[in-house]
């Protein structure tokens, strides 16, 4: 009699098991969240702007390499928040240029966004950019391909056309 009544309870058990709280499980990485590329579940987390790049060789820029990186934090409701980093030129790091607020979308392997408070100091109020994402080590690297929050960082023509924002995160 013993027997009837495990055998029912073992399956129900299992059933539960099976269709159980995921909550438990681990949440994937940053680096499982960005192995295909651009998402949103890729994007969102606070990167470090760590400086503006040649476009062509990906060598970030001496006079534009900031040791005290910006941040930009994605948030999951669409959300962002841009610090300029501490080195910017000091006209963007005014109460009305900093931070920089907006939203963002991500539609394929494009990334849109647009300002929506502090963005008097851009040169435009809003990007659409193909960014490229690379695991490198312990870092996603985020490079947007131009220029958009610090392109009024410089007055050089040849800067503001051949290089790019780079950002990064902790792949862990």
């Amino acid at each position: 009699m013993k027997k009837m009544f495990l055998v029912p309870l073992a399956i129900a058990v299992s059933m539960f098991t099976a269709c159980g709280d995921s909550s438990s499980d681990p949440k994937p990485t940053k680096a499982q969240e960005c192995a295909n590329g651009l998402s949103a579940d890729c994007l969102v987390g606070s990167w470090n702007m760590i400086g503006l790049a040649n476009s062509g060789t990906g060598e970030i820029l001496p006079s534009y390499n900031y040791t005290v990186p910006g941040m930009l934090t994605f948030n999951e409701d669409g959300s962002f928040q841009f610090d300029v980093p501490l080195a910017a030129p000091a006209d963007l790091r005014t109460i009305d240029c900093n931070p920089v607020y907006g939203t963002w979308t991500v539609s394929g392997n494009t990334l849109t966004m647009k300002s929506t408070v502090n963005g008097m100091c851009l040169a435009k109020k809003s990007t659409t950019v193909v960014p490229i994402i690379t695991t490198n080590g312990a870092q996603i690297k985020m490079t947007m391909g131009g220029l958009w929050l610090l392109e009024n960082a410089t007055d050089e023509v040849s800067i503001k056309s051949n290089s790019t924002e780079v950002y990064t995160i902790s792949a862990n």
